[in-house]
């Protein structure tokens, strides 16, 4: 009886035992996701190259963007902002981004690092960012930004 009741448990947990793989596969990413993350490289193109068009096409009326010190510009002072040529240039980057997607809200957040140039020195500005995305009407704009300090010295 114990040899037939061993036997059965045999059967049973073996096939759940190779059930129980490791999940090898890469995480997939949804549609949403690859079409916020395009959007937030285009953001910061916007911004590094003036491109006003494009600015207004992805921030949003409502959009507000609240920086480290604590102050806000919305997109008037935005893009008025970005119609100033600046003395040098800037080039933009992001790392570390983590996603969350609500349905038609997409959350970004990470780190964004601003490279400028002063006194012939190449400088590196790392702050963390959480950016939020809305879908209106089918197209994905950015709604609201929010920059903190990095004080980790990189």
């Amino acid at each position: 009886m114990n040899h037939i009741f061993g036997f059965l448990l045999v059967l049973i947990l073996v096939p759940l035992s190779l059930g129980q793989t490791g999940n090898s596969e890469a995480p997939r990413v949804s549609k949403s996701e690859t079409e916020v993350m395009k959007l937030e490289r285009a953001w910061l193109d916007a911004y590094e190259n003036s491109d006003a068009k494009a600015m207004n096409a992805i921030v949003a009326d409502d959009f507000v963007i609240t920086f480290p010190d604590g102050s806000r510009q919305t997109k008037p002072v935005i893009m008025d902002s970005i119609k100033t040529p600046r003395s040098s240039p800037i080039k933009l980057y992001t790392e570390d981004v983590r996603t969350r997607i609500y349905g038609d809200t997409v959350i970004l957040m990470g780190r964004v690092i601003t490279e400028y140039q002063r006194d012939g020195k190449t400088l590196k500005e790392p702050s963390s960012y959480t950016d939020t995305y809305v879908k209106r009407k089918g197209r994905w704009q950015v709604i609201a930004s929010h920059l903190s300090s990095d004080l980790k010295p990189k």
